[in-house]
């Protein structure tokens, strides 16, 4: 089946042809020389490069993704302490080149349309690892696993392989995650204790309590809760989150007895689609709710427009710190979220994959890409890459490690976080002040995303953009009330015609060999 990125694809290998028979025309009728071309087994001495003590170190061309962090003065990407340290740990020469901050979709198609891939991929996106892997443009990598990734095979639970696995091969190093918490709801406590209401739990308590603030603070232009649709390509739940919990909408495919349902299509999201529509007409959620984006959303509410939003954990750090420099009396805290009639609440937990590490087709470096990962993932690697050298740039008391002032200087060391464990990042967390944040939010995380765990399948990744284009077309103006909300029952029809049954069905084949 042809998968939108086949005919993206298929036009980039158009494009490359051309340039390919341009550039011929002027080549004198040079042949490139065979010298050392080898299979994907093993590298040749023309893939090694000398290293200052006269060795040689297999090389690899390594993609990682980008980051806002600067190099300091006399080092880059390829020079500094932290890559000389991996390199002398590991044996390998490693040629990093980070990741355009957009469309990195789009690079890779054009890498793998050249045939100047890199020899691993490092990605966050499933969407890029399914579309590769459907293409037949990456290596499998279970005999390189078995052979020379000990560490790894360890480390990865078996239900995480399965979420790289494609046609009964194994098409990714999966990187487990190692976050529980994502979001919460983040709430203007003050101004609850100002009105005399109790903090709410229950979807009621939480509807009273809105309508205080709405009546109580009318004359301040206080808006009650925020809400914004417009990160990305849209998203009807942005900011409330927490509310589509309390309907059971908090991951979109979910088990329910012995099979997959699509909860955006049950009776269950039209009682949650009539809610906001009231909180949007009584002008309780923000009248700005289709247009905001992240920014506005920590805009309003560092500037105390705001009563409350669904927050990630992240985020509810600087925006806290922001609006106490403004009005040192404000409290702002993390409550629990919203518990609807049949009592369900939360948010959906992280995908059980962080990271995708790929290595594409055309490498000749198969093994030694997964051997550069083992190696990698030796103890003494994670702590550098995660804190660099203690008595330098960190101390440990009681077991808790503190920063010196000289960790400022290898902040850089994130573009070389390949692989991290649950240990570290509580580590980094507790580090930067972010734990308070976090640590509160594990009990709300209720909802499992089942797809998360799934290989690609044709007819979902066929169909995925599409169907959520059309949710939140019919979603965000129902809310709105730009369409009734009997147009709910035209977007579930709309939706099983355009591929969101053939997806389901799909889904639940698939489930039935997952459980």
């Amino acid at each position: 089946m042809r998968t939108r990125w086949d005919r993206r694809l298929q036009a980039v290998l158009i494009a490359m042809l051309v340039m390919i028979m341009i550039a011929g025309c002027g080549n004198g009728g040079n042949n490139a020389s065979s010298e050392g071309k080898n299979s994907n087994t093993g590298s040749t001495e023309k893939d090694k490069s000398p290293t200052a003590d006269g060795d040689k170190k297999t090389k690899l061309k390594v993609y990682v993704p980008s980051n806002v962090e600067e190099f300091p003065s006399g080092t880059d990407l390829n020079k500094n302490e932290i890559v000389s340290y991996i390199e002398e740990q590991t044996n390998f020469y490693i040629e990093w080149e980070m990741q355009p901050k957009e469309s990195v979709d789009q690079k890779i198609n054009i890498m793998m349309a050249s045939g100047d891939a890199p020899d691993l991929i490092i990605t966050g996106s499933k969407e890029i690892y399914a579309n590769l892997a459907q293409q037949g443009l990456l290596a499998p990598l279970d005999e390189a696993l078995k052979e020379v990734g000990p560490r790894i095979m360890e480390t990865v639970p078996a239900d995480t392989w399965k979420a790289v696995t494609y046609n009964d091969s194994i098409y990714a190093i999966a990187v487990p995650q190692n976050q529980v918490s994502t979001m919460g709801m983040l709430v203007r406590t003050d101004i609850l204790d100002e009105l005399g209401i109790a903090i709410p739990k229950t979807l009621d308590e939480y509807t009273a309590a809105l309508k205080t603030i709405k009546e109580k603070k009318s004359d301040s232009g206080l808006i009650p809760l925020l809400g914004g649709a417009a990160d990305g390509n849209g998203n009807t739940f942005g900011y409330i989150q927490s509310f589509s919990g309390a309907f059971g909408l908090g991951s979109q495919y979910v088990v329910e007895g012995d099979h997959v349902v699509h909860t955006y299509t049950q009776p269950a999201a039209k009682e949650f689609l009539a809610y906001m529509n009231n909180l949007y007409k009584e002008g309780i959620l923000d009248r700005e709710y289709p247009v905001n984006k992240n920014p506005n959303i920590q805009e309003k509410m560092v500037s105390g427009q705001a009563a409350m939003a669904t927050i990630g954990w992240a985020d509810a750090k600087g925006i806290t710190e922001a609006l106490l420099e403004k009005n040192p009396n404000a409290k702002l805290e993390f409550i629990h979220p919203p518990v609807g009639a049949d009592g369900k609440f939360g948010y959906q937990q992280n995908t059980p994959v962080r990271v995708y590490m790929l290595v594409p087709k055309s490498s000749k470096k198969v093994k030694e890409a997964v051997e550069f990962i083992n190696s990698y993932m030796a103890e003494d690697v994670l702590n550098v890459v995660s804190y660099g050298w203690e008595g330098n740039h960190y101390n440990t008391t009681d077991g808790v490690i503190v920063a010196t002032e000289a960790a400022e200087q290898i902040r850089y060391r994130i573009y070389y976080q390949l692989w991290d464990t649950e240990k570290n990042f509580l580590n980094r967390v507790a580090l930067k002040g972010f734990s308070p944040y976090y640590e509160p939010l594990k009990e709300y995380v209720k909802y499992t995303e089942i797809t998360n765990f799934a290989p690609p399948i044709p007819e979902v990744e066929e169909n995925s953009q599409s169907l959520l284009d059309l949710t939140n077309e019919y979603f965000i103006k129902i809310v709105t009330g730009a369409l009734p909300i009997d147009a709910f029952d035209e977007y579930v029809n709309k939706w099983n015609s355009l591929g969101g049954e053939a997806s389901l069905t799909a889904i639940n084949e698939w489930y039935q060999t997952f459980k």
